[in-house]
């Protein structure tokens, strides 16, 4: 058995884009008890690994999700700064003679003139 599972790994790394060979478990799934001579230990090892590590990958998924969710509230957030930052300096320059576009441009073009990145940090 362990032969078997030990050709099986080193046929199937490198097919795999990882460094480390794959996790086989070798299990019984049937819900007959075990035949004599069966290697009982080992099977019944293997059967709780494969359930550990079932719940450790839904656990890692949940926590990648959260990951996920607040790296994206980060850049909702600094995009809320930016656009405040825009905002402001354009309402802070514009006046009631002059050219609002010109204005903007000037600022979207030039923001180091504006300080804008400096508002940001």
């Amino acid at each position: 058995l362990m032969r078997v599972q030990s050709a099986l790994i080193w046929n199937i790394s490198p097919l795999m884009s990882s460094a480390q060979p794959p996790v086989m478990y070798t299990t019984s799934l049937w819900s007959l008890p075990f035949e004599s001579g069966a290697p009982v230990r080992l099977l019944q090892a293997q059967e709780r690994a494969l359930l550990r590590d079932l719940r450790s990958a839904i656990d890692k998924g949940i926590e990648n999700k959260i990951a996920s969710a607040r790296r994206f509230a980060v850049r909702v957030r600094n995009h809320a700064k930016m656009v405040d930052c825009y905002l402001t300096t354009y309402y802070n320059h514009k006046s009631l003679f002059g050219n609002k576009k010109q204005i903007s441009d000037q600022i979207i073009e030039h923001p180091q003139n504006y300080h804008i990145y400096e508002g940001l940090s």
